[in-house]
């Protein structure tokens, strides 16, 4: 039991947890104004996409016909 609080102590002290926090929220920050900026492309994008996959499943070509 002791081995384990030393560990959790450890880690709590452990400076470079807290940097890679930061590092996590400043990737997620940038990802989500990339997303704000580019969100009419994005949309169509995966609208076309989308409907892309649609298509074959309705229209399948080729294939094994099993």
């Amino acid at each position: 039991m002791k081995n384990i609080i030393n560990k959790i102590k450890a880690f709590l002290a452990d400076e470079q947890g807290a940097e890679t926090v930061e590092w996590v929220m400043i990737a997620a920050v940038l990802a989500g104004i990339i997303t704000v900026v580019f969100w009419g492309t994005l949309q169509g994008a995966l609208n076309d996409a989308i409907k892309a996959i649609g298509g074959q499943m309705a229209n399948p070509t080729g294939g094994t016909g099993a």
